[in-house]
This record gives structure tokens, sequence and C-alpha cells, in this order.
């Protein structure tokens, strides 16, 4: 403790070449390496690979007092369950088998909506008219042709007793709050093809003729404004999601038998299914904060991180290589939350994101985790890592801070491992969050970034 407090550096300071006098004792400490902060808008992030599902895709039209218009839309394939039974289809020219209703079907995934529930959503779904591959890797840049519109509705999801978003029972069973939206029965899609005659079953023989003829769905908010609201919904980790038909035969000379019948179209692990991001800063609070070449002063009082494809901090630490000969015992960034700025709103500015990452750039230009992050991903990443959000009370104050280990990274920088000195700042499942995080600049004169480093001197 002796040696941390008399080699403590309490002076601002550029930290270069010349922070090792020949007079430092072996351990030193600083919290005084100087930072360059921005924030930077993202090109794109995965949204879909086989071996990675999401377990919740986000859908709405958020506008955010602060970083502006944000859209995603959902992208899906349906397969099959099972095969029908080929006699009642027989029974469709006849008017001996009649389809009741059709019902498309998603389960919400509360815990991940971001903003005022109570937000009225235009919710439309459109037959793709693009082919999906679900061998692919798909990018939240990437989209697919909507067609013919199959159904849409205008729900409330805060409102699980309404018309189109239930709590259904059945049986002993309760299912979980779903968003339900009729289908005409006369849609061509049943009417032409999947309810047709008897020829009808030659679609429901294998998920590929199924595909010929119903290649997806795309899900979208269409309000005329952008509203309060980014929703969420499971869909191939939810047991009830697809698209239901609901019908039932009557007896006919060959066939003496009745019955009410269902069919489910769902969506499951071997559909693809993605979701797609866009974002809209003119004229938002952000813009001006967004890096330009002047990347030194855009973060002087703010830095933004946001889920979805949205903004991410950056960070340069210009003088870290100056630690010649330094063995880091420990580098430590922390980031302190800032206070709700005039023009925000407490729904969104009250649930920052939970846990935060750190990447590079790697040859491609690609962003890839810290070395310190790689480490801590096959272990306990709060432990080794840290990134979580952590309230504590510093100068009589309550703060949210996020502290990160890069330790490793700052040595790889010290010996010339690392060809930048930039790192970026991201949330953990970026593409499944909506939630943003507004962080205290540089020029905070007492919460900015700081990177608390003990190092011992190799002589």
């Amino acid at each position: 403790m002796f040696l941390f407090a008399t080699t403590s550096c309490n002076e601002p300071s550029l930290i270069g070449a010349d922070v090792l006098d020949s007079d430092r004792l072996d351990v030193v400490f600083t919290d005084t390496l100087s930072i360059f902060a921005s924030s930077v808008e993202d090109d794109s992030i995965q949204t879909f690979d086989d071996l990675n599902l999401l377990t919740s895709y986000l859908c709405g039209k958020l506008e955010d007092p602060i970083l502006g218009i944000s859209e995603a839309e959902i992208n899906t394939q349906l397969r099959l369950t099972g095969t029908p039974d080929s006699a009642n289809f027989a029974k469709i020219p006849g008017g001996n088998a009649k389809l009741d209703s059709i019902v498309f079907v998603l389960e919400y995934n509360p815990d991940q909506f971001f903003g005022n529930s109570d937000s009225q959503q235009e919710v439309a779904v459109y037959l793709l008219d693009a082919d999906m591959d679900n061998n692919a890797t798909y990018y939240s840049n990437d989209n697919f042709a909507a067609g013919d519109l199959l159904t849409s509705a205008t729900v409330n999801p805060s409102e699980p007793d309404s018309t189109f978003s239930v709590i259904a029972t059945n049986g002993d069973t309760i299912l979980p709050p779903q968003l339900r939206l009729p289908i005409d029965v006369n849609h061509p899609l049943f009417t032409d093809i999947l309810f047709k005659d008897a020829s009808s079953i030659d679609y429901y023989k294998n998920d590929t003729s199924l595909l010929d003829v119903l290649k997806g769905v795309k899900v979208v908010v269409e309000n005329s404004d952008p509203t309060e609201l980014m929703m969420a919904f499971k869909l191939s980790s939810s047991p009830i999601g697809g698209i239901y038909m609901y019908y039932h035969t009557l007896p006919t000379p060959d066939d003496d038998t009745s019955d009410t019948l269902s069919y489910r179209f769902r969506i499951n692990a071997d559909a693809a299914q993605m979701v797609s991001f866009n974002h809209d800063y003119e004229n938002s609070f952000v813009k001006s904060y967004i890096d330009t070449l002047d990347d030194e002063t855009d973060g002087e009082q703010y830095i933004f991180v946001q889920g979805m494809q949205g903004v991410l901090g950056k960070l340069r630490i210009p003088y870290g290589n100056g630690l010649k000969n330094a063995i880091i015992n420990q580098a430590q960034l922390e980031l302190t939350i800032a206070t709700i700025l005039p023009a925000d709103v407490a729904v969104y500015n009250d649930n920052p994101l939970e846990q935060l990452f750190l990447s590079k750039r790697n040859e491609d230009g690609d962003l890839i985790a810290i070395a310190d992050l790689q480490f801590a991903l096959g272990g306990n990443l709060i432990t080794t890592f840290g990134g979580n959000l952590v309230e504590k009370t510093k100068n009589n104050m309550v703060i949210q801070t996020y502290t990160m280990n890069i330790s490793q990274h700052l040595q790889d920088i010290i010996n010339g491992l690392e060809s930048s000195d930039e790192i970026f700042i991201s949330t953990i499942s970026k593409a499944q969050s909506a939630n943003r995080s507004i962080i205290f600049g540089t020029g905070h004169a007492s919460y900015p970034p700081r990177l608390n480093v003990t190092y011992t001197i190799n002589q």
C-alpha cells in the first residue's frame, strides 16, 4: 500500500516514453493515461447463422429522443409439422373440408422490450418474394423483398387481454404472451395453394416443397410516425410461433368421419431467421457527437453505446506504447453513466445496457473481441473481464459504472503487437438489445473514462 501511495500519479499528464524515470520504484500506479473518445456508426452485425440462433428478435420503429430513429424487421422461413391426412384434403372440393380460421402467432419476449409498452403498434406480415437460405450467414444490413400482404392489425402489447395480444389457456397449460394476427381464410396462399384440393397435399411432403410456395414472411411495424417502443419476439426458441390453420371435415360417401382439426406451419431451428436494422441519426442529438476527423473532441462531453446496429463508443489510448519495459499487472477501464440529458426521457435513460464489451479491428477491418474478453468468454465473464453495470456511492453520489479488464490488450500495445490504439465499446448480444448507455466523456471534471494501470518496470 505504501508503494502504491508514494508512486501514484495524481496530476493529469500525457503519459509517453518519458514516464519511466530511472528513479521510479519498480511498482507503479497511474490513472492519467490520456484517452480520446468519440462515437461511431456500426456497419453491420451478424443476425443469423445456423449454429448461433438468436433467442430474441427485435421488431419495431422506435424514435429515441437522443439516438434518433431505429427500425427493425424480422425475416423468417416457416417449416412443416408433419404431414396431414390426405383424405381430409380430398374433401375440400365438395365443401366437406372447410377452413374456419387462420392465425399468425409470435411469442412476445417482454424482457427485451425497450421503451413504452403502451405504445400502439401497426404490425404487418408480408409474404417473402425472395428465398432465404438456412445454410447462409446473414447480417443486419441484409434484407428480403416483401410480396403480398398476409395480415395486419393494430396491437397494444401491454394489454394481454386485448383482441390480438392474449395470454391464452389450453387445458392446464398457460400459454405465454403472444401476438395473434388473424389471416383472411380467402387469402390466395390458402385457397389457391395450401388448402385448394387433394393436390395441396404435395406441399406438405417436405420442407422444400413448402418453401417453393411459402418462402417465408417479413414482420414489420408500419406506423406512419415512429413509436416509443421496440418490441421483441421469440422465434425458434418458442414452442408456439407460426401460422395455424383451423379447419373441420364432414362425412362423405367414401369417408364417414368428421373432425375438427388444425395444422401449424412452425418456425423451428431449421428455419432461416434474421433481423434487419436501419438507423437514422439525422436531426438527432447524437448526430454532432458521431466521429469526425477531429475525434479528440467528439467525445469530450458524452460517449454513446447502442444496441441493434447502433452507434459504438470509440476510445484511443495514443500513448500506451510509451510505457516501455512495463509489465502490466492490472489495467482496468472505468466508464460512468451520465446523468439524464435534458432532452431524454426516463423510460430510456433508466434502462441502460447491463453489460459492455470491448473490441478491436482485425486486419480485415472487422470487429473482434480484445484478448482479455476472448479469454473471459471461455470462463467467468464478470469475474475475469467485468463490464457489468454496477451501482455504487462515490463522493456522496450514487453513480453507475462499468469496469473492464484490458491488461493483456494494453500489454500487447506496449509490446508492439497491436497496430492500432483504438478500442470500441459495444454490448453483449447487440442484435438482441435495443437499450443504450450514455457515458460521461473525457472532458467531465469528476467522472471521465479512466484507465487505472498498475505495472512493474522490467529493469
